[in-house]
């Protein structure tokens, strides 16, 4: 009978224990679901903070006095922004709150600041470049001012002006491109792609023009949608470019070797993307100046040459700039999970 009674007590230990376990185990399944669904929530708070940022820049890029971003339901949520003004800059709070309405379980913030100003020494130097200027060899030669906010790599110091590191350029000052677009296409100087070529979209033409000046005092404005890839001998081409892609040159693709990256461009280029020119067997002149997004890289006999009077006649162009994101925080943990 002891015996039995003992059986019976250790039956009972063990369905209690087992019960426990199970019990344990349900627990921490809920708690671990409960997790998984505040972290899918706190994303989806996030993109909607991202959401009320983009919706805010638009805003802002139809009326710079704009103060807010109402409410908008997307998706699982909502997000709306709040935008106050700082001299010229504009700083956006943005919300994302999942579920819309009522009270949110899970909200994201972020904070952006927005500026749209084009930078005093703008038009001071022969090259510019928000991100890296990579000088390679010791065939290349700068006359001008270089200022980069990233990181400079040279092999052999040709640079004639002063060479300056300023974060504060990063990214780089953003021109109204609809503006630019519209001054190009008056006077005829927008190229489009077409099977792989950049042709005139008026004329069909592939050739640019050869001159800086457009009429006295007012330079050519050529308005290349995408990439600008020059090779082999180039010629003199002119003009104020503004490239939406990248400014390439690969003599590695042309056919005659001999003659590749052989020319002038007398005037300047605007790029938000790279600036990569590699020299061939002659000299491949910039007589004006560059600017670039993202890197400005020289290879070979590769000469750029700051022109003041091609910068002061673009300056006097009068250009605005359009408003982007000067720097970006996301205010909260991302895994703060309440």
């Amino acid at each position: 009978m002891d015996r039995k009674g003992a059986v019976l007590i250790y039956i009972f230990l063990v369905i209690v224990v087992l019960t426990i376990l199970g019990v344990a185990i349900f627990n921490k399944s809920v708690s671990e679901r409960s997790l998984a669904q505040q972290y899918v929530e706190s994303t989806q708070a996030f993109w909607l903070a991202e959401a009320g940022v983009n919706q805010a820049l638009s805003a802002l890029r139809n009326d710079y006095d704009a103060a807010s971003v109402s409410a908008t339901e997307l998706g699982a949520g909502e997000f709306s922004a709040q935008i106050s003004a700082s001299g010229s800059d504009r700083t956006v709070v943005s919300t994302g709150e999942v579920p819309s309405g009522g009270t949110a379980r899970s909200s994201r913030d972020i904070q952006v600041e927005i500026s749209k100003d084009i930078p005093a020494n703008f038009y001071d130097n022969a090259i510019y470049s928000a991100g890296e200027v990579d000088l390679n060899g010791n065939s290349y030669t700068v006359n001008g001012n270089v200022i980069y906010g990233d990181d400079l790599d040279y092999s052999q110091n040709n640079i004639t002006g002063t060479v300056t590191e300023d974060s504060s350029i990063t990214p780089l000052a953003r021109f109204d491109f609809q503006e630019l677009r519209d001054l190009s296409s008056a006077q005829q100087n927008v190229y489009v792609p077409d099977h792989n070529k950049l042709v005139n979209e008026i004329t069909g033409s592939e050739a640019f023009p050869s001159s800086f000046w457009y009429s006295p005092g007012v330079p050519n404005i050529i308005y290349i949608e995408g990439d600008l890839s020059l090779n082999g001998n180039i010629g003199t081409i002119g003009g104020f470019f503004v490239v939406v892609g990248d400014v390439l040159t690969n003599p590695d693709a042309a056919e005659e070797a001999s003659v590749n990256g052989v020319g002038t461009i007398e005037g300047v280029i605007y790029t938000r993307g790279d600036f990569d020119v590699n020299g061939g067997a002659g000299n491949l002149n910039v007589n004006g100046g560059v600017w670039s997004g993202e890197e400005a890289e020289l290879n070979g006999n590769s000469n750029v040459t700051y022109n003041q009077a091609y910068m002061e006649a673009i300056e006097a162009l009068d250009l605005v700039g359009t408003p982007q994101i000067t720097s970006w925080d996301d205010t909260q943990n991302p895994y703060g999970l309440d």
